[in-house]
């Protein structure tokens, strides 16, 4: 009996350890930022972004910049590559970014 009920507490540590941080999405696309920002505390430091492949500018969304010293080199109305991910009900997260060899925003 003891047996069972380790497996069972096992099974429900693992079955609760995995499901705590929600599903996990990644994109890579082309970036073009047109703002930047930070919160009043300086804790967040985002910028609004759209990819000009698949959407107008109007359509730009949040995306948080872990690193400030990235987010010290990205500039407003520049093109990048960049890959990005959402993990839960956490916010848009930057994880890689690189300047587009091709920045022409025509």
């Amino acid at each position: 009996m003891g047996k069972i009920l380790r497996m069972i507490i096992l099974i429900s540590v693992v079955a609760l350890m995995t499901a705590c941080g929600g599903p996990y999405s990644s994109t890579t696309s082309m970036l073009v930022v047109i703002e930047k920002g930070h919160s009043n505390d300086s804790e967040e430091y985002w910028i609004k972004a759209y990819d000009p492949n698949n959407e107008t500018q109007e359509e730009a969304f949040k995306i948080v910049v872990n690193e400030v010293m990235a987010w010290n080199l990205l500039e407003e109305e520049v093109k990048y590559f960049a890959t990005y991910g959402k993990e839960g009900d956490n916010p848009i997260t930057l994880t890689q970014v690189e300047y587009s060899k091709k920045n022409s925003l025509e």
